[in-house]
C-alpha cells in the first residue's frame, strides 16, 4: 500500500513519526510536501480525536494507511464539507491505484488497471461512477469507480450478494476514459453542434454563408471609396453615415469611463469551506508544452478545497507533447487529461465542450495555458454568486499584462488591457448592458450555459459570442474585483496574427447576431441593442474605416472649407466633423488614462506616443479578418505562449502574480 511516508519525510515531520507505530507499507516519495505539512500542523491529540473514521476509507486501516492518516482525512472532509475518501485522494494522502486496489480486494473483485471498453450507455451513468462493459467476456459485465457514498452502497451490497461477482473495480481515471472513449463519434458531434441544437439562428456554421460576407465586403469598400468620390452629396452620406456610427460607439465608450467610477459589486469571500460548490476549471490546451509547469504551479497556488476542484486539461488527440508535459509536470490537485476526438471544427470552443459532459462543479472557471489567476479568484467569485440572484450568469475577472517591459508593443497591449477590462468593461456592466466578455477568466453557472448550448464551436471568438448569447437568453455577466495575469505577444506578426482571429470573430458575432435585427431588439430591448450596435461600430468599423475617415477630414482640414468654412452647410459639417474628432480622441484616450492610473501602470505612458502605430497595427489586422472570414472563416489562427520572459507588471506597489493583493484567510497562506 502507498500511502503518504510520514516516516520517510524530513525531520519536520519527525513528531508525527515518533506517534506512529510500525506499518506494513512500502514507502515511496511523494511530491504533496503541502499535506504532509497539514499532518504536521495537526497535533496527535487532535488527530486522534474519538470520532469514528467514515466507512467508505476505514477499510484502508486494513491495508496498512496509518489511523492518523485517516483521521486526519476525516477532518479534512468535514471542514471542506465532502466525503473523506474524496479528502484522501485530494491530498495526496493516498494515490488513487492504491485506494482502489485496496477496494476491490476488500471486496474480493478484480481490479482493472488496463484499458476497458465500456458501453455508450456509461456517459449516463458516469455521474454514479459505474457503467456496462462492452464486451462481457471479459467475465464481469459492470464496471465500477466509485466514490463517496457510493463506496458504502457498493460495500452493503457486495456484502448482501451471492455467487460470483458481476463487476469490476477500476480507478476513477482510468473509469473516465473509458466512458469518453465509449462513443467518440457522438462525443464529437455533440461537441461542435451543441449550440445549433439550441438556437441554430445564433450559431456562426448556420449563420454565416459567403454571400453575407462578399455583401459585407462590397459594403466595406464602398463606404471607404465613396468618401473620395467626385460626388459631394455622396461624399457627404457616407460620412454622415460613418460620423453617426463613430458617434455612437465614442458617447458609449465615454459613458461607459463615467459608470466605471462606480464602486465594482464584492463581498467576503467565503471562509467556510463547507459552504463552497465544487468547481471545474477547464483549459483547453493545443501545443502549450513549453508552460505546462508553470500552469500547473498557478493551478496549485489557488486557495479552494482540493477536494472540491473538478479540474480538466482538454489536449487535441496529435498534441502528444502537451500530454508528456502534464504529466511530468502536474497539479497536486485532482485532474483530468481530456483528449478530445477528431473532428472539425479544431478549435478552442469545441475543446471546452469537449471537457463539459462528465463536468461536476455548478460553477466553471475557463483559463488559458499562460494565466495567472489570483489565488483567491474561485473562492471571490463562488461568493459572489451565492449572494446573487440565479440570472447572474457569468462573472468576469480581469485581466493584466505580466509582460509589458519587453517593447512598445507589450506596454501598449497592457495598458489596452487596462483600459478594457478596468473602465470599459466594467462601466457597461454598471449600466446593466451586454459585455463581450474575455476569453479567460470566466465564471458561469453551468445551468446557465446548458440553457444556452454552452459555446459555439464554429465562432473563432467563443466568448464575445457567448456574452451576447447570454444576454439575448435573459442572464446577466458582472464583473468582480480580481485579477488574471497573462502573456502579451512581443512580435508583430504574431500580435497581427491574434488580432486578426479576434476581429473575424467578432465579425463573425456581428453577422450572426445582427442579420435579424428585429429579433436582436426584441431579446435585448432597445437600448441594450442600440449599445450592441454601438460596440459593433466602435470595434469594426472604426479599424476598418477610421483610417479612411481621418485621411479624408486632414485632406478637408489642408485644402478645403474644414477649418475656414464660409456657407451655412460648411459651417454645419465643419462643426459636426471637429465635434467628431474630439469626442473620438477624447474616448480612445480617456479609458487608456484611467485604466493606467488604476492598475498603476503610468510608467508605461510613453508607449502613449506609439498609439498612431497601434490603430496602424488594428486596420491591418482588421482588413485581414475580412480577407480571413471570406476565404477560411472557421480557422483558428493559434497564439503561441512561453516566448517572452514572464515578469510582474511593476506598479506604484509591488504585484505578485502568484500572492493576491488580498488579506490572507488562513495562515497556511500568508506562510507559503
Amino acid at each position: 500500500m502507498n500511502v503518504m511516508p510520514i516516516d520517510s519525510v524530513a525531520s519536520s515531520a519527525s513528531q508525527i513519526k515518533d506517534e506512529l507505530p510500525p506499518q506494513p507499507f512500502r514507502r515511496r516519495a511523494l511530491a504533496d510536501s503541502s499535506a504532509i505539512s497539514a499532518i504536521r500542523r495537526t497535533s496527535p491529540s487532535r488527530a486522534t480525536a474519538s470520532r469514528s473514521i467514515p466507512v467508505e476509507i476505514a477499510f484502508l486501516s486494513a491495508y496498512g494507511v496509518p489511523e492518523q492518516v485517516l483521521q486526519f482525512a476525516a477532518a479534512t472532509a468535514r471542514r471542506q464539507g465532502v466525503c473523506a475518501d474524496e479528502a484522501l485522494l485530494a491530498e495526496g494522502l493516498v494515490c488513487e491505484d492504491d485506494f482502489y486496489q485496496a477496494l476491490a480486494k476488500h471486496l474480493n473483485v478484480d481490479f482493472v488497471d488496463s484499458p476497458v471498453d465500456v458501453a455508450p450507455s456509461g456517459v449516463a451513468t458516469a455521474e454514479c461512477g459505474y457503467a456496462r462493459v462492452r464486451d462481457p467476456s471479459s467475465g464481469f459485465l459492470w464496471l465500477f469507480a466509485p466514490s463517496g457514498s457510493g463506496v458504502f452502497r457498493l460495500m452493503s451490497a457486495r456484502r448482501a450478494a451471492r455467487g460470483r461477482p458481476l463487476f469490476a473495480i477500476t480507478t476513477r481515471t482510468r473509469f473516465l476514459e473509458a466512458v469518453r472513449r465509449a462513443d467518440p463519434a457522438n462525443a464529437a458531434r455533440n461537441a461542435a453542434f451543441l449550440t445549433e441544437r439550441v438556437d441554430r439562428d445564433l450559431c456562426a456554421r448556420g449563420g454565416l454563408r459567403r454571400g453575407q460576407v462578399g455583401l459585407l465586403l462590397v459594403a466595406l469598400i464602398g463606404l471607404a471609396a465613396s468618401l473620395y468620390a467626385p460626388f459631394f452629396f455622396l461624399r457627404l452620406a457616407s460620412a454622415l453615415l460613418l460620423a453617426s456610427a463613430f458617434f455612437c460607439g465614442a458617447f458609449l465608450r465615454l459613458f461607459a469611463c463615467a459608470a466605471s467610477l462606480q464602486r465594482c459589486a464584492d463581498a467576503e469571500p467565503l471562509e467556510s469551506e463547507a459552504q463552497l460548490p465544487i468547481y471545474t476549471i477547464v483549459l483547453a490546451l493545443y501545443q502549450e508544452a513549453a508552460v505546462a509547469r508553470q500552469l500547473a504551479r498557478a493551478i496549485d497556488r489557488l486557495d479552494y478545497p482540493r477536494a472540491k476542484l473538478d479540474i480538466k486539461f482538454v489536449i487535441e488527440a496529435d498534441d502528444e507533447p502537451t500530454a508528456a508535459a502534464l504529466r511530468s509536470h502536474p497539479p497536486h490537485a485532482p485532474h483530468e487529461i481530456v483528449v478530445a476526438p477528431e473532428g472539425a471544427p479544431r478549435t478552442k470552443p469545441r475543446a471546452l465542450n469537449v471537457a463539459m459532459p462528465l463536468a461536476r462543479g455548478s460553477l466553471v472557471a475557463v483559463f488559458d495555458a499562460e494565466d495567472l489567476p489570483e489565488p483567491r479568484q474561485l473562492r471571490r467569485a463562488a461568493t459572489l454568486f451565492a449572494a446573487s440572484p440565479p440570472s447572474v450568469a457569468c462573472l468576469q475577472a480581469s485581466l493584466a499584462i505580466d509582460n509589458g517591459e519587453l517593447n512598445w508593443m507589450t506596454a501598449m497591449f497592457a495598458l489596452e488591457y487596462a483600459a478594457l477590462f478596468d473602465v470599459y468593461n466594467k462601466g457597461l456592466a454598471a449600466m446593466g448592458m451586454p459585455l463581450f466578455l474575455g476569453g479567460t477568466s470566466n465564471q458561469f453557472r453551468i445551468e446557465a450555459l446548458r440553457d444556452i448550448g454552452f459555446w459555439d464551436a464554429f465562432n473563432v471568438t467563443e466568448d464575445a459570442d457567448l456574452g451576447l448569447r447570454l444576454a439575448r437568453a435573459g442572464f446577466e455577466v458582472r464583473t468582480f474585483a480580481s485579477q488574471t495575469f497573462e502573456e502579451a505577444p512581443a512580435v508583430f506578426g504574431a500580435l497581427v496574427k491574434q488580432r486578426t482571429r479576434w476581429f473575424k470573430g467578432w465579425m463573425q458575432t456581428f453577422i450572426v447576431h445582427c442579420r435579424r435585427p428585429m429579433r436582436l431588439f426584441v431579446d435585448l430591448g432597445s437600448r441594450r441593442a442600440i449599445a450592441v450596435l454601438a460596440m459593433f461600430a466602435s470595434g469594426l468599423l472604426g479599424p476598418l474605416l477610421g483610417p479612411f475617415l481621418a485621411a479624408r477630414m486632414a485632406h478637408d482640414a489642408i485644402f478645403g472649407t474644414l477649418l475656414a468654412p464660409v456657407a451655412p452647410l460648411e459651417i454645419a459639417l465643419s462643426t459636426l466633423w471637429c465635434c467628431l474628432a474630439i469626442a473620438g480622441a477624447i474616448s480612445l484616450i480617456l479609458p487608456l488614462a484611467m485604466g493606467m492610473r488604476r492598475r498603476g501602470l503610468t510608467r508605461f505612458r510613453r508607449a502613449l506616443i506609439y498609439l498612431p502605430l497601434w490603430l496602424m497595427m488594428l486596420s491591418i489586422a482588421a482588413w485581414r479578418a475580412v480577407y480571413e472570414l471570406w476565404r477560411r472563416p472557421f480557422h483558428w489562427e493559434k497564439t503561441e505562449h512561453g516566448l517572452t520572459i514572464r515578469g510582474v507588471v511593476e506598479a506604484e506597489k509591488d504585484v505578485n502574480p502568484f500572492v493576491s493583493r488580498e488579506e490572507p484567510l488562513f495562515d497556511q497562506e500568508a506562510g507559503a
